[in-house]
């Protein structure tokens, strides 16, 4: 189920931010907080043309979750929206009036990452010529030799759309290309995630209601940054799945006329249209994995971090859902719907699951 990274502090499963931020300089970013990607991507000339739907909407309204042995105690889930159309913002009074009437907000599971010791500014500038080489392919491979020829091809249309003439990825991590490409085209397309949920937020502030922040904590050791790094430079990481998925979303984000009906279905809360639309590709499982391996190579990071983060929110979930009447949290649609995702998983473990409009708060 789980797919970014704050980097430094706290990495999220299923957040669009979930990719490490520009860097496949995974230890030093972490350890030291530096950000060594300050390339521009080059735009095409003229933005695609705008899907006008701005705003604020409701959304399609909340998953009401109980378990036959507490009754009366329902846990709340907002499922928040892929990509839309800059200026749609989701403003809920059913959102607002199950807040102010939960005893707990419960929020995704993070992970921290910290050096076992403080690393000064001149050592973090020693490493910074290894940290870089992080960012190539081993064995100075190429895209080209990497990815599949059906999809680099589907890529070089992509990249000539949103990279122009950005000839430095092709030697690049595909995963980081992917991520290099997800970002221009974003901001080309002009989307982003519109939930804010201020008026939330705001009463959760006023109430002191107790918000559950879930994290797993690790801490690696700083005596051979250097040779970590290096060996980390000569280790392939398995992320072609991530460049070609990362590709779909982008092509499909680019369909003009099935992103504005999803952006029209999300506005009005019709979640009959949202299923019977094409789902869009989610990269981030694998992209969130190979970041994973990536870490595990040289830090305490486990190879199936995604699954105990995963089992840290259902855990918290099901203590929620036994102490308080109202709970309310907040899950990526496509941590919910997707196969194995959340429902299904909540499902299996006994609790029962109303979908949105199936029954009034």
């Amino acid at each position: 189920m789980s797919g970014a990274f704050k980097l430094g502090t706290l990495f999220n499963a299923h957040s669009p931010t979930l990719r490490v931020k520009k860097t496949l300089t995974i230890l030093l970013v972490l350890a030291c907080g530096l950000n060594l990607d300050t390339s521009q991507a080059q735009t095409s000339e003229a933005p695609l043309e705008e899907i006008i739907v701005t705003g604020e909407y409701a959304g399609p309204g909340m998953w009401q979750v109980t378990h036959p042995d507490h009754p009366g105690h329902t846990l709340w889930i907002v499922g928040e929206p892929p990509l839309l159309p800059m200026g749609m913002y989701f403003r809920s009074e059913k959102v607002t009036r199950v807040a102010s009437q939960s005893q707990e907000i419960l929020q995704e599971t993070g992970f921290g990452l910290k050096p076992d010791k403080k690393v000064g500014v001149f050592r973090m500038l020693t490493l910074v010529p290894a940290a870089l080489s992080l960012r190539k392919n081993p064995d100075k491979a190429t895209l080209q030799e990497l990815i599949p020829p059906d999809i680099y091809a589907r890529w070089l249309v992509q990249k000539k759309l949103y990279l122009g003439r950005d000839s430095g990825v092709e030697k690049m991590r595909p995963f980081l290309v992917a991520e290099k490409l997800r970002d221009a085209a974003i901001k080309e397309l002009q989307l982003g995630n519109g939930f804010s949920w201020g008026d939330v937020w705001q009463i959760v502030n006023e109430k002191k209601i107790p918000v559950t922040n879930l994290s797993l904590e690790f801490t690696f050791k700083t005596d051979d940054l250097r040779g970590q790094l290096k060996a980390a430079s000569r280790q392939k990481l398995d992320d072609e799945e991530c460049f070609a998925l990362t590709v779909a979303l982008i092509e499909a984000l680019s369909n003009k006329a099935v992103e504005e009906a999803r952006a029209r279905a999300w506005a009005t809360g019709d979640l009959a249209k949202l299923q019977e639309l094409p789902p869009l590709p989610n990269p981030d499982p694998s992209c969130n994995q190979a970041i994973v391996n990536a870490l595990a190579i040289t830090t305490p990071v486990p190879t199936d971090l995604l699954e105990k983060m995963d089992e840290m929110w259902f855990a918290a979930a099901g203590n929620a859902v036994t102490k308080n009447e109202n709970t309310l949290a907040f899950v990526p649609m496509s941590a919910l719907l997707a196969e194995h995702g959340y429902l299904d998983n909540l499902r299996k473990r006994g609790y029962e699951i109303l979908a949105p409009g199936s029954e009034k708060p």
